[in-house]
């Protein structure tokens, strides 16, 4: 009975150490409150009656692409779906333009999914943008991990890039 109990609080601080070094690897980033905003009314329609938007797995980088032009990409999370421990990441893309008091305000540009449970996900965003290629369209780069057959379906092993093409308004992603 003694070694149940041992075994038990051994699985538990275990699975806490593995919690919190998950939380330190990927911090979320400081994001202005009015991009939040935005990504929280972006969750509300990518939901369904049970998932919420996980604000602390919110990831925000702001680019510049070509002629100048600023971007805020966005790495979040939508978990809960049907009630279960089901989650969405998704990738967004927002413009960035003062308004006429001389606030930013975000637009959003597309958002697509890039992530979930049992397939893959973006731990840090570090994004790689190249603007205007020759086609007229801005390359993306994110890296990412991605489960494999011997992973937990949360927690993907594998190092892989994720290859987005931003064409006539719309996320691509390129295999």
């Amino acid at each position: 009975m003694l070694t149940n109990k041992i075994q038990r609080l051994l699985v538990v601080f275990i699975w806490a150490i593995c919690c919190a070094s998950a939380a330190a690897a990927a911090p979320a980033a400081k994001a202005p409150p009015a991009l939040l905003e935005q990504v929280q009314r972006l969750s509300e329609l990518l939901r369904d009656g049970y998932a919420v938007l996980y604000p602390d797995a919110t990831m925000v980088q702001q680019v510049t692409v070509s002629k100048g032009q600023q971007w805020a990409l966005v790495a979040f999370s939508v978990e809960g779906y049907g009630g279960g421990n089901n989650h969405r990441q998704y990738f967004a893309v927002f413009s960035m333009e003062p308004d006429q008091s001389g606030v930013t305000f975000y637009s959003l540009l597309d958002v697509m999914r890039i992530g979930g449970k049992g397939w893959r996900s973006v731990v840090k965003l570090n994004a790689k943008v190249i603007g205007q290629a020759k086609n007229g369209a801005t390359l993306i780069s994110l890296d990412g991990l991605e489960v494999t057959t011997g992973d937990a379906p949360n927690f993907p092993s594998k190092k892989i890039t994720i290859s987005l093409l931003f064409k006539d308004g719309r996320l691509i992603e390129q295999n």
